[in-house]
């Protein structure tokens, strides 16, 4: 066994960890919206050369993380109120799909898990660990995601959720929302256990778009601090 994690170890390259290692970073602003890259203050602080640093920057942009700028340098993707509500209102509508193949595809199994993790949401939202509650709140939805075994639209929805990610760290502040959206769970399992298909369809929808209108506070709050910030200086 440790010799094939040993080897699949040694397959990873230094562009897939530069890679990882600098997505992380952008998703937990880190690297904060807008910020320039400079490549070799990064390749430094990474430990990583020049080639991997641009390769893993590149596939970045495709995921449209990072953007290039004019001379060829590279900056973090800028933050809007506008992207956030096409990505949410995009997520809720593809996971609306999602919750419809998942109630065809209910075993008691899966309906124990997503049992299991609804308690969770309400137990650690009721205790104030919010992580956790995010947590198991988005162990319920990949739950959906698997028991509906659409690998296209799954795929679609991966490809969204990393660019949401970075939306939900800068919300993390709104605790009142979050401790609010924990019953929201309950509510979306009952519908499929009664396999209530268009209600099922419409509850997941209104519970992501209530997370949208959190992040779309967080932004202005984030716009809003930069700009005392700036006017200050």
């Amino acid at each position: 066994m440790f010799e094939v994690m040993e080897h699949n170890l040694g397959r990873i390259s230094a562009k897939d960890i530069a890679y990882e290692q600098i997505k992380e970073k952008i998703l937990k602003c880190t690297l904060a919206p807008g910020q320039a890259i400079v490549n070799e203050k990064l390749g430094k602080e990474l430990e990583i050369s020049r080639t991997p640093l641009r390769e893993a920057l590149q596939r970045l942009e495709v995921e449209e993380l990072v953007v290039r700028n004019s001379n060829g340098t590279f900056s973090v993707a800028s933050i809007s109120i506008k992207e956030v509500r096409e990505l949410f209102i995009m997520r809720s509508k593809l996971e609306g799909i999602l919750i419809r193949d998942a109630i065809d595809n209910l075993t008691e199994k899966s309906v124990e898990h997503l049992s299991y993790l609804t308690k969770m949401v309400q137990l650690t939202s009721r205790m104030e660990k919010y992580a956790d509650t995010e947590d198991y709140g988005g162990k319920f939805h990949n739950a959906i995601y698997t028991i509906s075994n659409n690998t296209t639209v799954v795929k679609i929805i991966f490809q969204l959720n990393d660019r949401i990610n970075r939306y939900r760290h800068l919300a993390h502040q709104h605790l009142v929302e979050i401790k609010t959206s924990s019953d929201e769970h309950e509510v979306i399992l009952d519908c499929m256990l009664k396999r209530d298909k268009d209600r099922a369809e419409k509850e997941i929808e209104k519970h992501i778009i209530e997370a949208m209108k959190v992040a779309v506070k967080a932004v202005e709050q984030y716009e809003h601090a930069n700009q005392t910030a700036s006017e200050g200086n």
